[in-house]
């Protein structure tokens, strides 16, 4: 039975108003700052906060401000772990670091962008300062791109309406129907290439991961700092990482005799 938006409780909302409120910060807040911030009656608010505490939801500190609690942590890593893509796709992540000595990401589409939901690293002096649970926009990053290229072409013009395709640097794409040519090279090659559309001086490659469905089920990509992955060195990455995909498809069902629809 699905329910109308009429049905909804009030209290729940409220609290999950405080909940997001309270994430997006950096900052321990107060409860007169986090009223304003909510457009909620400090009694209310309080009420709400106390539920909260008891349940480990959220912290109080000394100087009696509010933040998220280690529940929200525990829930986020049961999500994660029930994330099978990524147990499937550790070893080929790993064993891509290994061959490329590049940062190595996993991503799933979310809200209309790629969220991280594994990052796999080497001990190299270059550490990149992305984690798990950050988004990238689809038409700014390898794994994004990747995405993009095997969404249903409904999902993906709903995608560009809602989110756009604003300029990160002077590469981003930034014009629908290049995009759209963008994507049509991405799937006849296989793999993506991001050269500082997203952040100046980064390089990344993706490749699409799909299911038995023959859908999309998430994107995996290398990272790199553009002086150590020269332009012509693209092609054999870009042919490394497409193979994991495929690699890591053919663990969760994927047919390797569908190779040619991959592409």
């Amino acid at each position: 039975m699905e329910l109308s938006k009429k049905y909804n409780v009030p209290a729940l909302e409220k609290a999950i108003a405080l909940i997001e409120t309270l994430s997006a910060r950096s900052e321990p807040i107060g409860v007169s700052d986090l009223c304003k911030l909510v457009d909620l009656p400090k009694t209310s608010v309080f009420f709400i906060l106390n539920t909260l505490e008891q349940h480990k939801y959220i912290t109080k500190t000394a100087d009696g401000k509010y933040k998220l609690g280690n529940a929200f942590i525990n829930i986020g890593l049961s999500v994660l772990h029930k994330l099978d893509i990524r147990e499937a796709a550790r070893p080929f992540m790993e064993k891509l670091l290994q061959e490329t000595g590049f940062c190595v990401h996993l991503a799933v589409l979310d809200d209309g962008q790629a969220m991280y939901v594994e990052k796999v690293d080497n001990n190299s002096f270059v550490k990149f300062s992305t984690y798990v649970g950050q988004r990238q926009a689809l038409h700014a990053s390898g794994v994004g791109k990747a995405l993009a290229a095997h969404l249903p072409a409904v999902q993906l013009n709903k995608v560009v309406q809602e989110k756009g395709l604003p300029a990160r640097t002077e590469n981003t794409i930034t014009k629908w129907s290049d995009f759209k040519e963008a994507l049509e090279a991405i799937r006849s090659q296989g793999y993506a290439v991001e050269d500082e559309e997203g952040e100046t001086g980064i390089r990344c490659i993706g490749a699409a991961i799909l299911d038995h469905h023959r859908e999309v089920k998430a994107a995996i990509s290398i990272t790199a700092l553009r002086a150590d992955l020269p332009v012509h060195d693209i092609p054999v990455i870009g042919e490394k990482v497409k193979q994991t995909a495929l690699e890591i498809s053919a663990q969760i069902g994927f047919d390797r005799m569908d190779e040619a629809d991959h592409q």
